[in-house]
């Protein structure tokens, strides 16, 4: 295996040259011994600073493939304590303890079945980035956190969290319904969901940090608050996102019982259950905002700039709205996106393009939808 060497961030590592496992001109990081993905540079320049937030004593990287997350987490989060770095191909293994050495930092390389390490280890942070869905790993992760640690969770299977394959939303989250217009935040509502869920069990709570959506996948941070009462609060945050067939009209409850639209009385669509408090805290995005100007050098540090700043405006608002999908039930022309944020006092939402989130009441919205269109 020829390997080449990369910086990302601070470090740099070896990986396997791509041009040796392409296919007809063409890569795909899973063809490789060792998998390292390019395209999670934003999810892993997010962590590094979310990292240096929680600053925890000791940190499990579950699933190291080249060790990237771990070594820039001693390297960039300036993490002291213990490192793990856990991974049960032996190729990784081996590449793992190269990179290490490469960048002079000391770290406990293991090579286990990520489940079995996670039942055995008691860390401040763990990182959870599996091929794929989360849902088989969630329990022993949450296990292998010490009182008040956190887990950091990227899922990539949206189709089954965004409930596109319903037969998959029920078999890996418990869910059931139908996929809403305002899906991409349905999908995050229904993984923390799933965490606070498999929380419960351990008789843990769950305080969600930071969560959002990128490219093709969630990433998310959450914050385990022990006790059985914890717990039972947590699952009271869990609900059901509703959307009317008719008009359009979503929100959330708690109650999983709703059938009709409180607005015109249409047929509502369902899914859940999902969590229905607060996406992220406001204190801790505060926190990274102030802990980025040290993060200067990140290849994306202009984008994790406008990700806070957008993430805090949201989240004082409930579910978006899609302007093409409000557009076409009135079968009216669409109005621009600054228009109608100006007409509702509202704001984008980092989900979708198309979308807003507004606190004004959806007669509302509806009328400035037709105002704004008649003028197009």
């Amino acid at each position: 295996m020829k390997l080449i060497e990369v910086i990302e961030g601070k470090v740099r590592l070896l990986v396997p040259d791509p041009s040796q496992f392409s296919r007809e001109g063409k890569f795909d990081p899973a063809w490789s011994p060792v998998f390292y993905n390019p395209r999670m540079t934003f999810n892993r320049d997010v962590s590094v600073l979310a990292v240096s937030v929680v600053s925890p004593p000791s940190v499990l990287d579950a699933m190291s493939a080249t060790g990237v997350r771990g070594i820039r987490y001693v390297v960039e989060s300036r993490i002291e304590g213990e490192v793990i770095l856990n991974d049960k191909n032996p190729v990784s293994v081996e590449l793992i303890s190269k990179n290490l050495e490469l960048n002079g930092v000391k770290g406990k390389v293991v090579k286990s079945d990520a489940n079995s390490l996670m039942h055995q280890v008691k860390v401040g942070y763990t990182d959870l980035d599996p091929f794929g869905s989360p849902a088989p790993f969630l329990f022993s992760a949450i296990s292998s956190l010490r009182r008040k640690g956190v887990l950091g969770v990227t899922a990539t299977d949206l189709s089954a969290l965004e409930g596109k394959s319903r037969t998959s939303s029920r078999r890996k989250y418990g869910v059931s319904g139908s996929k809403l217009s305002y899906s991409k935040e349905a999908g995050l509502r229904v993984l923390l969901a799933k965490i606070a869920r498999e929380a419960s069990v351990q008789e843990k709570g769950i305080k969600p940090l930071m969560g959002f959506y990128h490219d093709y996948y969630y990433r998310l941070f959450v914050k385990m608050e022990d006790g059985a009462k914890r717990a039972d609060r947590s699952l009271e945050s869990l609900g059901t996102l509703y959307e009317c067939g008719l008009c359009g009209y979503s929100f959330m409850s708690v109650e999983g019982c709703e059938r009709k639209c409180p607005v015109c009385g249409g047929e509502l669509k369902y899914y859940g259950p999902a969590w229905v408090g607060e996406l992220n805290d406001q204190e801790f995005l505060e926190e990274m905002k102030n802990k980025l100007t040290g993060f200067s050098y990140l290849q994306n540090f202009e984008m994790i700039s406008k990700l806070l700043e957008r993430l805090g405006m949201e989240n004082r608002f409930g579910p978006y709205y899609r302007v093409d999908v409000l557009a076409s039930r009135l079968k009216v022309n669409m109005p621009s996106m600054f228009s109608l944020l100006q007409c509702l006092d509202g704001v984008r939402t980092h989900f979708d393009p198309r979308g807003f989130k507004t606190s004004r009441e959806f007669p509302e919205v509806i009328e400035c939808i037709k105002m704004l269109s008649a003028r197009t």
